[in-house]
């Protein structure tokens, strides 16, 4: 035969091989749906825990709510009667909350939840909102509210305590809904609690005010820094928060065993004013809310995600360690013997997802890696004639496996291990090759023989 035509057997074989690798990214798309389709059903359950808990909770400090009015006479001598409602942020407020966390399950699929004990002491100065009225003495004052909006209800399990100016309040559910866009949900619509205030809230003298409420939720537990000078502390016993929104704590530790943070901050930086004419710039606070998140470090799902977008390199590397065996060695490969090996490789996914939904996902991986590799390698030893090239591709397998596993696992290196680890197995592809007549190369033969 001559070099023309071995060349074009070389090059035919690469050609099939090619479109063999895109025919086998069929079935490992097919299992990556799959996977799209779990984790849906995983947020599916987690929602249905959420709601019947008590979902992510966003919560704003009290407000007091003054009603003024007046009488005029216009210049027809008609008497008209004006309104002007005013809301009041305090001027100091401080939040201690404490977490029990622990995790509810719907079949397979499992939820971080929390209750929360929340004791929040502050102070209100009412005279600053007479003073944003114009010509302040002509108006009277008719009604006197402090309203609270501690997030989504069906978490509210209790208000052992709410107190102003040392009198205890009532508070019960108002016709009044306060929108919130938080990272949770872009506007957010909450329940209002209420209380009317028997005490004079109208004058110059600070006004105290003590809340001591049991709040459920799941994921996430922020607070809203609507006071001019706000402080929050926060402890938990999850070993994995996340710490995220408007601003960092000042003070954080985090221990196996749990957590605890530390914020301060002031109106000069939030820019939440201390009087409101309009109670809907109220939306716009949820992108100051500091707080912790109840963060699973690389979830089960999303670490399926990462292995899938793996599978193209994988299975390129595969077949191209296999032709490169073919040639180098002088074994004969059909392209079924390619087919065979890449779906083994699909099913490696296949197996990670089903068995990471029961036995977590590094037991999951190592199980499904060591049953592909055992058939990769069994099947190896017999097509290429010898227990000793079995093992060999076997190890090159095993060995892959691991060094994605890594990848996946070390989230802030993965590229610059991805990128050392490619350029290393390019190189030792080109130094294998470096003899090789690629024109006179053919799968049958020996092409390490010596070169004249």
């Amino acid at each position: 035969m001559s070099r023309l035509a071995l060349g074009a057997s070389t090059t035919f074989k690469l050609f099939v091989l090619a479109v063999l690798s895109l025919l086998l990214l069929i079935p490992q798309g097919l299992v990556h749906d799959l996977g799209q389709e779990r984790a849906a059903l995983a947020r599916e359950a987690e929602n249905r825990i959420a709601a019947g808990w008590g979902r992510e909770q966003a919560l704003l400090l009290p407000l007091l709510r003054f009603e003024y009015v007046r009488e005029r006479v216009n210049k027809d001598n008609e008497v008209i009667r004006e309104r002007r409602t005013r809301w009041l942020t305090p001027t100091q407020a401080q939040v201690d909350a404490r977490l029990r966390i622990e995790t509810r399950r719907i079949g397979l699929y499992a939820l971080p939840i929390y209750t929360a004990k929340l004791h929040i002491d502050g102070r209100f100065q009412p005279g600053q909102v007479r003073v944003d009225l114009d010509e302040p003495e002509t108006w009277t004052l008719e009604q006197r509210t402090l309203q609270f909006a501690p997030g989504d209800l069906t978490g509210l399990r209790a208000v052992e305590r709410a107190e102003l100016a040392g009198a205890a309040l009532t508070l019960k559910p108002s016709a009044e809904r306060w929108t919130l866009g938080h990272a949770y949900s872009a506007q957010a619509a909450r329940a209002v609690l209420a209380a009317p205030l028997g005490i004079d809230a109208g004058g110059a003298e600070a006004l105290p005010f003590a809340i001591a409420i049991e709040l459920a939720g799941a994921r996430a537990l922020e607070f809203v820094p609507n006071a001019a000078e706000f402080t929050v502390a926060v402890q938990g016993d999850w070993p994995h928060p996340g710490f995220a929104g408007g601003a960092l704590p000042r003070k954080r530790e985090v221990r196996e065993d749990g957590f605890s943070a530390s914020w301060r901050l002031l109106d000069l930086s939030t820019g939440i004013p201390a009087v409101l004419a309009d109670a809907s710039v109220i939306a716009g606070w949820g992108e100051q809310a500091v707080g912790v998140s109840l963060v699973e470090p690389a979830g089960l799902y999303q670490q399926n995600e990462r292995s899938a977008k793996y599978g193209v390199l994988v299975l390129a590397l595969t077949i191209a360690a296999l032709f490169l065996t073919e040639v180098l060695v002088g074994v004969r490969l059909h392209p079924f013997h390619y087919a065979l090996v890449g779906l083994a490789l699909a099913v490696f996914y296949l197996l990670l997802l089903a068995l990471g939904e029961h036995i977590g996902f590094v037991a999951a991986y190592l199980l499904a890696a060591a049953s592909v590799v055992a058939m990769v390698g069994g099947y190896s030893a017999a097509v290429l004639g010898g227990w000793g090239r079995g093992a060999l591709g076997a190890g090159v397998l095993a060995a892959l496996y691991g060094f994605l596993l890594v990848l996946i696992r070390a989230e802030e290196l993965s590229l610059l291990l991805g990128a050392v680890g490619l350029a290393l197995l390019l190189a030792t592809a080109m130094y294998l090759t470096r003899r090789l007549d690629w024109y006179s190369a053919a799968p049958v033969g020996n092409a390490l023989a010596p070169q004249p």
